[in-house]
């Protein structure tokens, strides 16, 4: 840590700064939504922004609220009420926008990525990958299942 001395109206007082923050910060892409994400996910995100993901998704209220670890009861609270996510929801909430935003991208739109999600891959040993979102693992093998699609690895 460095000191740095300021005047405030004729009186002297010291700050402590780290290095780095007098360092010029570097560019990195999508930074400033990964943040945002930290924020919502810690804050919790409200029903509408869950919605999004849920209707992204076309799953009934039961299923999508397995996917992210609360009941469907949780769910119709939160839909009600101005009740948000736990920060435990909202990481599992964060995961499927996570896959969603990179299906969409691999299979060229929202409709192959929807199919896709629900349909059987060899990749997953014959499993959709919805079935298997609700745990990190899962999550994991999707996504390593999408890369190798990407970039024309077969598995």
């Amino acid at each position: 840590m460095k000191w740095k001395i300021k005047a405030v109206k004729g009186k002297k007082t010291a700050s402590a700064t780290s290095a780095a923050a007098d360092r010029p910060r570097a560019y990195i892409p999508g930074a400033a939504e990964e943040q945002n994400d930290i924020v919502l996910i810690r804050t919790g995100f409200a029903y509408p922004q869950i919605r999004v993901i849920q209707h992204a998704y076309q799953l009934p209220d039961r299923t999508f609220a397995h996917l992210i670890g609360i009941s469907d009861k949780t769910l119709a609270r939160i839909k009600t009420s101005n009740a948000k996510l736990s920060s435990l929801s909202g990481d599992r909430l964060y995961r499927l926008k996570k896959i969603w935003a990179l299906a969409t991208k691999v299979l060229e739109n929202p409709e192959n990525a929807l199919a896709w999600l629900n349909h059987a891959q060899p990749g997953l040993n014959h499993q959709a990958p919805l079935d298997i979102l609700d745990t990190e693992p899962g999550y994991e093998q999707v996504q390593t299942l999408l890369n190798q699609l990407e970039f024309g690895v077969l598995p």
